[in-house]
């Protein structure tokens, strides 16, 4: 049976993403997401109203990282999803390690009735359910 996925086998490599983009391209990439992280921080450990500007400046530093690290001039063209024909599936970050192709879960975002390994592409849920088959 043909793989429905949209989950590219691959996932996106960050590390070697990074030493794509230039100097310039890399200080922005790099003060974006230091303003978000600080701004998450802020967020989650201070009592409002720090706690509501925290979160606001993190939503608009991750739009930013967004736009400087996909935008023209950002990473190379679409290298975060693989093309096979007219099927684009996506290279999710390595930072989850492994995610079930058929239904996205991963170790950190498990199904919600529970679910383990049962293949490196495959969570137990999914085979139980026979969406594997079909994802």
């Amino acid at each position: 049976m043909a793989d429905a996925s949209n989950i590219a086998t691959a996932a996106f490599d960050g590390e070697a993403a990074w030493e794509t983009l230039t100097p310039s391209q890399q200080a922005l990439v790099g003060q974006f997401a230091l303003e978000a992280a600080v701004g998450r921080a802020i967020a989650e450990h201070a009592p409002d109203p720090a706690a509501r500007a925290g979160a606001e400046a993190e939503r608009i530093a991750l739009e930013w990282l967004q736009e400087a690290a996909l935008s023209v001039g950002g990473l190379l063209d679409r290298q975060w999803i693989d093309t096979e024909g007219s099927t684009e599936r996506y290279r999710v970050p390595s930072v989850l390690d492994r995610v079930c192709r058929a239904c996205g879960c991963s170790h950190e975002d498990p199904c919600d009735e529970g679910c383990g390994w049962h293949d490196a592409l495959t969570c137990t849920a999914c085979v139980s359910s026979g969406e594997a088959a079909h994802g």
